[in-house]
């Protein structure tokens, strides 16, 4: 099966020795480089003010489109939390973290979810997003596909969750190399194999 694209609505577990220099504090726009396995990885932080309070995001991404990886990337970013106080921005005024959905151990957990999920069947026939989307978001908190990213959250009295997905792609799972779940036909079955992705980013016990 050819990789489809279902719908385009708003994409090694070794660890990596990383080179990066911590922004100035009176940077506009503060970014992180590291050099991981695959290639370079950035991490970039925005902040800006909401009625008065000062609210900071994080994006994270790979500008040469190499692979990234969950392990790699959460020792990258308890870099950049640790950098925090440097760059004169509270940990806690972080509010969101988006990235594309594309490492591939994070894409294996989640197919698997998706193969022994009867809704993820249905609503691959539907090709509609808004079947699909909730679907991956659900997939991707219940499978704990970015479980190593949370427990670095954590250690700073923060807890992430994905609110939501676009751009959702699926690809055969056949390519992955997994195991099709028991008692479960894989055969000539897509799974989502990227995506645009919004963290939330909140104080631990609240969700």
């Amino acid at each position: 099966m050819i990789r489809t694209c279902v719908l385009i609505i708003a994409a090694m577990t070794a660890f990596a020795v990383s080179a990066r220099a911590a922004p100035n504090p009176s940077d506009p726009e503060k970014k992180w480089r590291f050099e991981g396995k695959a290639g370079v990885v950035e991490v970039k932080l925005t902040s800006y003010n909401n009625h008065g309070i000062t609210v900071s995001s994080l994006e994270i991404y790979a500008p040469d489109g190499t692979p990234r990886s969950v392990t790699e990337e959460a020792q990258f970013l308890a870099t950049v939390l640790d950098d925090f106080p440097k760059v004169g921005v509270n940990i806690h005024s972080l509010d969101q973290i988006s990235f594309r959905f594309s490492e591939p151990e994070a894409i294996k957990k989640v197919a698997i979810d998706a193969a022994s999920s009867k809704q993820w069947r249905g609503a691959l026939k539907t090709n509609r997003a808004s079947v699909i989307n909730p679907l991956v978001t659900s997939f991707l908190n219940e499978s704990h596909a970015y479980q190593e990213w949370d427990s670095v959250f954590k250690k700073y009295g923060l807890t992430i969750r994905v609110a939501g997905v676009e751009e959702v792609i699926v690809e055969p799972f056949s390519k992955l190399g997994i195991s099709c779940p028991a008692a479960t036909d894989c055969s000539n079955l897509s799974v989502p194999g990227d995506a645009f992705v919004q963290m939330d980013i909140k104080p631990n016990g609240i969700h």
